[in-house]
C-alpha cells in the first residue's frame, strides 16, 4: 500500500519509541494510524488501540488480529459497535471460563478501569452481563469492586441489580473481599429504584 503521509510512508524506518509516540498521539493522521495497525510492533499497536481518536479502519484492522488483547481494549474504549449476538460470540470464544484472560474479560465487557478510562462507554448487552455474572469464579464473585462494576454499567438489568442487592453475607474467611458489602447492597438497591422508575416511565 502506498501512503501519502510522510509518517505512514516512513514507519519502517522509525525507532520503536517514535512509533509509540505516534500511536499515542490523538492527532496522528488516519493513514499513519492504519499503517501502525498493520505494523509488526505490538506495543505500538497496543497504544494505538487505546488512542481515543483511533479511526474505524485502524480499529477494524486491530480487531481482525488473532487473540483477545486488542479486542478487549477496543471494546473497553467503546470503539467497536457489535450486534448483540456478536458480543456474546466474542465472549464465549475468547473469554468464557478462561482464568488467564479474566482481567481482560472484565476490561472488555465491564468497561475500562477508572484510572485510565478515556470516556468510551461499554455497550455490553444486559443479557450478556447476566451470563458473565453467573460465570464469575467464586473468588471474583466475592469482590465488592468487581460486583460494583456490574452495578455501574449502563446496561445493568433489574434482575442483576436485585441479585446483587440481596446477596447473603459471605463466609468468615471471605469477608475481606466484601469489606464494603453493605455499601454495595445499598448501591444495588439504588440501581433497582433507578431502573424501576425508568421502566415505569417508558410503559406509561
Amino acid at each position: 500500500m502506498t501512503y501519502t503521509s510522510p509518517y505512514a510512508a516512513n514507519l519502517g524506518k522509525m525507532q520503536n519509541s517514535e512509533i509509540t509516540g505516534l500511536a499515542k498521539n490523538r492527532f496522528t493522521d488516519e493513514e499513519t494510524m492504519l499503517a501502525i495497525s498493520k505494523h509488526h510492533y505490538r506495543l505500538g499497536k497496543n497504544y494505538l488501540a487505546q488512542n481515543v481518536n483511533i479511526t474505524p479502519e485502524a480499529a477494524q484492522e486491530l480487531w481482525n488480529h488473532k487473540g483477545y488483547v486488542f479486542k478487549a481494549i477496543l471494546l473497553s474504549q467503546g470503539k467497536m459497535d457489535l450486534k448483540q449476538d456478536e458480543y456474546t460470540e466474542v465472549y464465549r470464544k475468547y473469554f468464557k471460563n478462561k482464568v488467564r484472560s479474566s482481567w481482560r474479560m472484565q476490561q472488555a465487557f465491564l468497561g475500562g478501569y477508572w484510572w485510565y478510562r478515556s470516556g468510551g462507554e461499554s455497550k455490553t448487552p444486559s443479557e450478556l452481563l447476566e451470563e458473565i455474572y453467573a460465570d464469575l469464579p467464586e473468588e471474583e464473585a466475592s469482590r465488592s469492586y468487581t460486583l460494583g462494576r456490574f452495578i455501574d454499567h449502563n446496561n445493568c438489568s433489574l434482575n442483576l441489580a436485585l441479585r446483587i442487592s440481596t446477596m447473603p453475607d459471605p463466609p468468615a474467611n471471605k469477608r475481606h473481599y466484601h469489606a464494603n458489602l453493605d455499601e454495595l447492597r445499598q448501591k444495588a438497591l439504588m440501581k433497582v429504584a433507578e431502573i424501576t422508575k425508568r421502566e415505569s416511565a417508558v410503559s406509561r
